[in-house]
C-alpha cells in the first residue's frame, strides 16, 4: 500500500477536526434539552398531570395532578444528577439520570437520558435501575451490598449507584428541606492489580517480539485472552478511540485499567510497533487458535485473496475507522463504535446482527489467518498508522540472497518481493517473528529506523 501518508493525514483531520467540531458542539445552548427532559418526567413521576419547572438551588420540576378536593396536589419532584452532582462521571464520561422522588424524600422511578457508556454492557441496565425505586432519602446505597452491579460494568454501575444517592440526599436536603445521615462510604483504594498485570502482559509481550520466541508470544497471547478479555472484557476498541477523540475519559481513580492499557498499547506501538494486535489481542487470539487448528496439520487448505485483492481489501479497515469517528463525532457518543466481535463475544450481548457478524468472523478464522484484523479491525487501522512511526523495526541487511523465504512465510503477508528484494509493511507486521527466524543468511534484524518498509 503506497497511500500511508494520505491515510494518516486523513485520519489526524477528522480526529482532530471531529474533537474540534464535538467541543463547539457541546459549548452550544441545547435547546431541545428541555424538551426532552420533559418528555421523560411522565415516566420518572406517572400520577403526575402537569410539571411546573423551578429554578433553584439547581434546575428542577415539581409534579401535580388534580383531585376532587382540589385543583393541585403536589405528588412529587424530579431532578437531573447532572445538575446537582455533575462531577460524578461515568466510564466515558457524564450520565445524565432523571430522578423522580416523592413528597417524603424517595425514590418514584430513574431514567437515564444521554449516555457515552458502552452499549454492549448496558443491556442490564433497566433490571439495574429498577433497584432504586422506593429507595429512601437515607437508605444505603452501596455497589455490591445493597446494589447488585451491572455485569462486567463495574465502573458505569459505581457512577450511577453514587450519583442518585448523592442526588437524592441533596434534593432531600434543598428542597424538602430533610436532614440526611452522612455517607458513611469509605474511598476504595486503587486497584493495584489493573496497573500491574497490565504491566506485566506487556513485559511478556515485548520480551516475545524482542527474542522472537513463539512460546513467549503464545504466553502473552494467553494472558491477554484470560485477563483482557475474560476476566476483564476490555481491549483497545474503537469505542476507546472515539472517546479520546470526544474527551470523554474516565476518573483514573475509578478505571486505571483502561490508562494503563490504552497508555501501554500506544507507546509499545511507537516504540516497536503492534505489540498489542500481536501479542496481547484478545480477540486476534481466538482467530489464531480456530485458524491452527485446522492448518496445524493441514486439515484445511488455506485460503489467501488474489496480491491485488488482498492489497485493495486492506482499505477497508480505514474505512470503517474514519466512518465510525465520523459518525460518533455526529451523535456526540461513541455508540457507532460498538460494532467490534469482540464486544459480542466477551459480552455474550448484542443484537442480531452483532451475533451474525462474529458467527462469520469465527468460520473465517478456521479459513483465513486473522481476517477480521486485516481486513476490518479500526482498531488495527489506527495503530498500523501509528506503527510506521516506532522506533524499532524489523530492517533488511545488505546480504539478502533473495530466496524470498521471509515472504513465504509471513502470516499476514506484510512482507513482499520488490524488485527482488523484501519490502516490509509495518502497518501490517504483527511482530511474530517469523521472518526473522527463516531467513538463512539471518538478513533480517530489529533496528531503530527501519529500512526498506513500505
Amino acid at each position: 500500500m503506497k497511500n500511508y501518508r494520505l491515510l494518516t493525514i486523513i485520519f489526524i483531520i477528522i480526529f482532530i477536526g471531529g474533537g474540534i467540531f464535538h467541543f463547539l458542539k457541546e459549548s452550544r445552548p441545547m435547546i431541545t434539552g428541555t424538551e426532552k427532559e420533559t418528555e421523560t418526567l411522565q415516566a420518572v413521576l406517572p400520577e403526575a398531570q402537569s410539571f411546573l419547572k423551578r429554578p433553584g438551588p439547581f434546575p428542577y420540576y415539581k409534579a401535580y395532578k388534580t383531585s376532587a378536593q382540589t385543583d393541585r396536589d403536589l405528588v412529587g419532584f424530579a431532578f437531573l444528577t447532572t445538575d446537582v452532582a455533575p462531577e460524578i462521571l461515568g466510564y466515558a464520561g457524564p450520565i445524565k439520570i432523571l430522578i423522580g422522588m416523592t413528597p417524603q424524600g424517595s425514590i418514584t422511578k430513574v431514567h437515564v437520558l444521554d449516555h457515552s457508556e458502552t452499549s454492549s454492557y448496558m443491556f442490564q441496565l433497566d433490571a439495574f435501575l429498577s433497584q432504586f425505586n422506593s429507595k429512601g432519602l437515607n437508605d444505603p446505597f452501596s455497589l455490591g451490598d445493597d446494589i447488585d452491579g451491572i455485569s462486567r460494568a463495574t465502573i458505569t454501575s459505581n457512577a450511577i449507584t453514587r450519583a442518585i444517592g448523592k442526588s437524592l440526599k441533596e434534593a432531600g436536603s434543598q428542597i424538602l428541606k430533610l436532614e440526611a445521615v452522612a455517607s458513611t462510604a469509605q474511598k476504595k483504594s486503587l486497584p493495584l492489580s489493573e496497573i500491574l498485570i497490565p504491566l506485566i502482559l506487556f513485559a511478556i509481550a515485548i520480551a516475545g517480539v524482542l527474542s522472537h520466541k513463539t512460546n513467549i508470544r503464545w504466553l502473552a497471547l494467553a494472558g491477554g485472552f484470560l485477563y483482557f478479555g475474560v476476566i476483564k472484557s476490555t481491549m483497545v476498541s474503537a469505542v476507546q478511540i472515539v472517546n479520546i477523540c470526544l474527551l470523554k475519559l474516565p476518573p483514573f481513580d475509578q478505571s486505571p485499567l483502561w490508562y494503563m492499557l490504552v497508555g501501554l498499547t500506544l507507546l509499545s506501538t511507537l516504540l516497536f510497533g503492534m505489540v498489542f494486535c500481536g501479542s496481547l489481542c484478545p480477540f486476534a487470539a481466538v482467530e489464531e487458535f480456530l485458524y491452527g487448528l485446522v492448518h496445524r496439520k493441514k486439515k484445511v487448505k488455506e485460503q489467501q485473496l488474489s496480491n491485488a485483492l488482498d492489497q485493495k481489501a486492506r482499505y477497508v479497515k480505514y474505512a470503517v475507522l474514519f466512518t465510525v469517528i465520523g459518525v460518533s463525532v455526529l451523535l456526540g457518543n461513541s455508540g457507532a463504535a460498538g460494532i467490534e466481535p469482540f464486544l459480542t463475544l466477551f459480552t455474550f450481548n448484542g443484537t442480531t446482527l452483532a451475533w451474525s457478524l462474529l458467527a462469520f468472523m469465527l468460520v473465517l478464522s478456521f479459513f483465513h489467518f486473522r481476517f477480521w484484523c486485516k481486513y476490518l479491525c479500526p482498531v488495527g487501522a489506527c495503530l498500523g498508522l501509528l506503527a510506521r512511526f516506532s522506533l524499532y523495526k524489523i530492517k533488511l541487511g545488505t546480504n539478502c540472497s533473495q530466496c524470498a523465504a521471509c515472504e513465504k512465510i509471513c502470516p499476514t503477508r506484510a512482507i513482499r518481493i520488490d524488485t527482488d528484494l523484501p519490502v516490509i509493511d509495518h502497518s501490517e507486521c504483527i511482530l511474530c517473528g517469523k521472518c526473522l527466524t527463516v531467513c538463512p543468511k539471518e538478513n533480517l534484524k530489529s533496528h531503530p529506523s527501519g529500512e526498506n518498509e513500505q
